[in-house]
């Protein structure tokens, strides 16, 4: 098998936390290899998972865990189209650090939440660009780092702060119903708190916010 990068094929339990009941019909954008899709179904959250993919390799893996595997660019309207057109309402989406990589996520986001279910709910995830590591590359050390993942991933295309992500969702026709987030010192995995960033934790903790989580759903008002 491919050696596929780990920071896009493990599982999400911060943002499988958030979906609750047995058996839900569930939209997995940017499925990868399936992991989450995988628990879903074993543990009787989902009865029935739905992935997109761009990777061809990844897709072939994952469609032998989902009903049924899209594999595209989300960057297409047609391949959008392709989805909204032939996949069945859902009770959740999940969007599990996508968005980014696109041009026009709001677009996306929008058109594809249209499979939602009259209670379903989307679940985002996206980097946080406003972590302090962009103070570190950019201002000290002067350079805007293209990376293999993470923040400086090089194939992000958009990048997010807080109030970014409630602009995009909101644009999008939904309404936010949970804001979670995840903590790192640093960009690198496994990074540690030394004796200065938890003092500025202690002063600040959104500088250390490293992945925003929101969970919306369909805004009845509009």
């Amino acid at each position: 098998m491919t050696n596929f990068n780990n920071s896009y094929i493990g599982i999400r339990p911060d943002l499988l936390k958030h979906i609750k009941g047995k058996n839900n019909i569930i939209l997995d954008i940017g499925c990868a290899t399936g992991s989450n899709g995988r628990y879903l179904l074993e543990h009787g959250i989902a009865q029935k998972i739905i992935g997109a993919e761009y990777d061809q390799e990844m897709a072939e893996i994952s469609s032998q865990i989902y009903d049924k595997v899209y594999i595209g660019n989300l960057n297409d309207d047609e391949f959008i189209k392709k989805i909204c057109e032939n996949t069945e309402k859902v009770d959740y989406i999940l969007f599990g650090d996508v968005l980014e990589h696109l041009m026009d996520s709001q677009s996306v986001l929008a058109h594809l939440s249209t499979l939602l279910k009259e209670n379903g709910e989307v679940i985002i995830s996206v980097p946080n660009i406003s972590h302090i590591e962009l103070f570190i590359q950019v201002y000290i050390r002067g350079t805007w780092p293209r990376n293999e993942r993470g923040i400086f991933d090089k194939t992000h295309v958009t990048w997010f702060t807080k109030k970014d992500v409630y602009k995009m969702v909101e644009s999008a026709g939904l309404q936010i119903k949970t804001y979670d987030y995840n903590l790192r010192a640093r960009d690198a995995i496994g990074s540690k708190f030394n004796f200065w960033l938890k003092v500025l934790k202690i002063i600040n903790k959104n500088l250390f916010v490293f992945q925003h989580i929101v969970v919306a759903k369909k805004d009845k008002i509009k």
